[in-house]
């Protein structure tokens, strides 16, 4: 498991408000502001991200290519987010969720940055409407065993991340990636890896957790009109999925008006516990909608649910029972109540997307987990797991 998801018990239930923080680590030169760049390229110009640049120096021109994207940049360059910088980073963030109440929120640190501070101090910004989804440490194959062996920052962003991006992989032989990844696995044998494709390119489906505007931005032409998959349309949408090294898993079920609707509720308990049992090594993201029997309880404060308010109006405009987002990701987990969900999903029961490796393997288990069958499963393998 991710040495975060150990570190650290974050509240587990969020509301739809909440800006989810996206952290891009690795040592100098490693290719952090292209993998960015080409992430933005792929997602929705609907989509409001605001990027937070921490560089020494000149970083004028990374700058300038980030706001030929559709994104807003703000820039702190005149020292390190993770040491001299803590209050400057909190007045940073909270100056960009004024100024553009920003979707999510990219945090590209400097190559000298550790990651720990940092994911500590979103953390303590919870109350102000921040969650931490997710660290990325992209790692430079051409140079890491250089400067891995010299320094500690650079062994620091192996170990404390939730998912190790291999860059420049295509630019060493075969033997070389072998030394680099045995180097990394001295280091953080748990973390995934997965291999950067195309000079640069990342899934933002394994990148970014599933948010409300995420959700509301999504093609419902995925989707037949019963909730299930149409299986032309996401042949299509999902072409590119064997050029990555992830396994996909898609799991739609609907309530079946022939049944009493409550007995094919989730559980939120058994649901909580069973997400528990995945190992993060293996199943990088889960993300989708789920709709449950009753309220979630946050494990972060006991006492504390989803007001009853939201669960009725939830009621109200659902078939029955409350639908959630839910967001598990790399040891961690979120939930979020959809208060106002659209007419489409009146009748779904899970709509859910897996992300990893070894899939196979797991399947059985994410199929008892999300009580689905053959029929409501569908699977995309990548070709590592050929």
């Amino acid at each position: 498991m991710s040495n975060i998801a150990l570190s650290h018990k974050s509240h587990t239930v969020i509301d739809e408000s909440t800006i989810p923080v996206t952290v891009f680590t690795g040592f100098l030169g490693a290719g952090k502001t292209t993998i960015i760049l080409n992430l933005l390229k792929q997602v929705s110009s609907r989509y409001n991200i605001v990027l937070l640049k921490n560089e020494f120096g000149d970083a004028e021109t990374d700058s300038a290519l980030a706001r030929e994207s559709h994104i807003k940049v703000t820039e702190m360059t005149n020292g390190c987010l993770c040491c001299v910088l803590v209050g400057q980073m909190k007045r940073a963030l909270q100056e960009m969720k004024e100024k553009y109440n920003p979707d999510r929120v990219i945090i590209e640190t400097s190559g000298s940055a550790f990651p720990a501070p940092i994911a500590w101090q979103i953390r303590e910004m919870e109350s102000e409407g921040f969650h931490l989804d997710s660290i990325l440490t992209v790692i430079d194959c051409i140079n890491f065993c250089g400067y891995e062996d010299t320094s500690y920052t650079a062994r620091m962003q192996a170990q404390y991340t939730d998912l190790i991006l291999l860059n420049k992989w295509e630019q060493v032989s075969e033997r070389q990636l072998d030394i680099v990844i045995d180097h990394i696995n001295e280091l953080n044998t748990d973390t995934s890896k997965i291999k950067v494709e195309n000079n640069g390119y990342i899934d933002p489906e394994v990148a970014f957790g599933i948010d409300t505007t995420l959700f509301k931005l999504s093609d419902k032409t995925f989707f037949a009109t019963d909730g299930s998959i149409d299986t032309d349309i996401a042949g299509a949408n999902k072409q590119d999925h064997h050029s990555q090294e992830v396994d996909l898993v898609e799991i739609r079920r609907s309530l079946d008006q022939s049944n009493d609707s409550s007995s094919c509720l989730l559980d939120p308990d058994v649901f909580t516990a069973f997400l528990k049992t995945l190992p993060a090594d293996d199943i990088y993201r889960i993300k989708g909608i789920v709709r449950f029997a009753s309220a979630v309880d946050d494990e972060a404060d006991s006492s504390a649910t989803v007001p009853v308010t939201v669960a009725a109006n939830n009621n109200k405009l659902s078939h029955s029972g409350i639908l959630y987002i839910v967001n598990h990701a790399f040891g961690r987990y979120t939930f979020t109540p959809l208060t106002a969900p659209d007419s489409i999903f009146d009748k779904t029961l899970v709509r859910i997307t897996v992300m990893g490796i070894d899939l196979r393997m797991h399947l059985p288990a994410l199929q008892a987990g999300f009580r689905a069958s053959n029929d409501e499963t569908k699977t995309s393998w990548a070709h590592t797991s050929h």
